[in-house]
């Protein structure tokens, strides 16, 4: 029993190096220019170990995606102020060019290659990509509902969504911007979106408040 027990340690220590060598490579190469052999290498490990954990380097990136997405959510779990969702989101966007070891700012990296890259349209981690985004927006979306208070269910669904996706659209930008290497006070701006949308959303809830 103890002898399973380490063998379940040991494998789990290095499935997690793996991962870990994959992300610094991947913010680094992106995923074509990121081989099995490149993660052996970096992770220290036999390219045999690799194999052991990965079938393939579509399926290693899956992995990788549901890594970072995860850490990602866990850091975001009591976060239901738009302020603070977009200066999170602004800001990891945003680090991911600099940061190579942080999952939640390098899922914006890998992710811009998938985003963009339609060769890979049938590629397996380009549709967890994918996947990821629409949970991603659920999950933004059903914080920022519950902060609409005093307005009915479809109001409230409404303004959560239309806030989602501009505040989407903003750390993608910003994302680009990054990576071209634009000199830009991300935080700054982060600041100036959220109150951009917090002046938008306090419109909007007058407007309603109007019509009753």
């Amino acid at each position: 029993m103890a002898t399973r027990r380490r063998t379940h340690q040991a494998t789990e220590v290095s499935k997690r190096a793996i991962l870990e060598a994959v992300l610094s490579r991947a913010v680094e190469a992106g995923y074509e220019g990121t081989t099995m052999a490149d993660v052996a290498r970096v992770s220290g490990l036999p390219i045999g170990s690799v194999y052991w954990h990965f079938q393939n380097k579509e399926q290693l990136f899956v992995e990788l995606l549901d890594y970072c997405f995860e850490v990602w959510r866990t850091a975001h779990e009591a976060v239901g102020d738009l302020r603070e969702m977009l200066r999170r989101t602004i800001g990891d966007s945003a680090a991911a060019s600099g940061n190579l070891t942080d999952p939640a700012a390098a899922f914006w990296s890998i992710g811009l290659v998938f985003a963009f890259e339609r060769r890979l349209v049938d590629n397996l981690a380009r549709q967890r990509y994918l996947a990821i985004r629409r949970e991603m927006f659920d999950f933004i979306a059903a914080r920022l509902r519950t902060s609409y208070r005093g307005v009915p269910d479809e109001v409230a669904v409404e303004l959560a969504d239309d806030m989602t996706v501009l505040g989407r659209a903003l750390t993608d930008g910003f994302r680009v911007a990054a990576a071209a290497g634009d000199e830009t006070d991300f935080a700054r701006y982060a600041d100036l979106a959220a109150d951009a949308l917090e002046s938008l959303v306090s419109t909007r809830l007058r407007e309603y408040a109007d019509t009753v």
